[in-house]
């Protein structure tokens, strides 16, 4: 009987050599094609999500905003009347000018109407939009605007004076303790 010998017994060849298989021309093809859909397919979803987001957003603002126009707060209408004319003042300005000028000077003017109506909002976007520079070197506003009085009376806060310093003592209805119900605040620990 003769005994075979397997391949994987014997030692490989001294000069092998590695090729490597070359794809056939319909291997490239639908390869070719399987890379340009799914590059189209990545584009159309990203389009579809990008449209659908923005349409849900101008949905939910048209919302929000018949919601705040159906009952606007009592100087909502003379606000936007100092807006809208003072942005007109600077299309009527800038008529003549550059086209630098025809965007420039509308905005502009309905920015300032803006900060001259609403100007505790527009010290928040100024605080929030500044980098660390320049926060550093322009004084702080909090304390030269005036509230509105809603927020002005929302936001007093009760304290008494001790030896020259001043104490904040909570709300007991707005304080949260952690649980669903107050009475139950004396089975959760607080933090003094």
């Amino acid at each position: 009987m003769a005994a075979f010998r397997l391949p994987i017994y014997t030692a490989p060849p001294l000069h092998s050599k590695y090729v490597e298989e070359q794809p056939g021309n319909l291997q490239r093809g639908f390869a070719s094609i399987r890379t340009t859909t799914v590059y189209y397919i990545g584009w159309c979803k990203s389009i579809y999500l990008f449209m659908k987001n923005g349409v849900m957003d101008t949905v939910q603002f048209g919302k929000d905003a018949y919601v705040y126009l159906k009952n606007p707060p009592q100087d909502f209408l003379p606000k936007m009347g100092v807006i809208t004319a003072s942005g007109l003042a600077g299309l009527l300005s800038a008529r003549k000018g550059s086209r630098f000028k025809k965007i420039a000077y509308p905005l502009g003017l309905a920015t300032l109407g803006a900060t001259v109506c609403y100007p505790a909002q527009s010290v928040i976007i100024a605080k929030e939009g500044r980098s660390d520079e320049i926060h550093a070197s322009l004084p702080d506003l909090k304390h030269s605007v005036s509230l509105p009085k809603e927020l002005a009376s929302a936001t007093v806060i009760k304290s008494e004076s001790t030896s020259g310093t001043t104490q904040f003592i909570p709300d007991p209805k707005l304080m949260d303790h952690g649980q669903s119900h107050p009475d139950d605040k004396d089975m959760y620990s607080t933090r003094s």
